[in-house]
């Protein structure tokens, strides 16, 4: 009967597992945290306003310049999730040497993490600039619709996460 090889996590595998675990807590609270701000200034008054990933769109996309919807948003959202879900999960199990994941595949999986991440962003800043409240009268007043910290914590953590995939030796 051959014996059974234990699997040793070092240092460098734990911190791995932590990294990836961390982008994933990140991917994941940056969905229910505010997604877009509406900030307005007059006379040096500030007032911001939060909306969240999911709220109601509807009103503000009848009177936006783009074509590009909250939906389309939302799908890169959630696909970057459950992509840095996949990652996190890939890594944990490659570490304790349940899955083997390695070469060529694990490179693009790891870039495709990262890149749908960075794309969340993208999309997020894009939809945010083709809003009709985008105004400057210069130090008088201004309103700005921009992406929250919400969209940035979807992209941190999918980020984190794939990197942490991607540098990753699973056994």
């Amino acid at each position: 009967m051959a014996k059974k090889k234990k699997t040793k996590i070092g240092l460098f595998d734990l911190l791995m597992m932590i990294m990836a675990l961390v982008g994933l807590v990140l991917a994941v609270v940056g969905m229910f945290i505010p997604f877009f701000s509406q900030v307005t200034e007059l006379l040096g008054n500030k007032q911001t306003t939060n909306t969240g990933l999911f709220d109601d769109y509807e009103l503000l996309e009848s009177v936006m310049d783009g074509n590009l919807t909250i939906g389309l948003v939302q799908a890169f959202v959630i696909a970057s999730v459950v992509l840095t879900a996949l990652a996190t999960a890939v890594v944990l199990l490659g570490k304790l040497g349940v899955l083997r994941f390695k070469g060529l595949v694990k490179l693009l999986f790891a870039v495709l993490v990262i890149v749908i991440a960075a794309l969340v962003i993208t999309f997020a800043a894009t939809y945010a600039a083709q809003s009709p409240l985008n105004v400057d009268a210069g130090d008088i007043a201004g309103t700005a619709f921009i992406p929250a910290s919400g969209a940035y914590l979807v992209m941190a953590g999918g980020v984190v996460s794939g990197v942490a995939l991607l540098v990753s030796k699973l056994k």
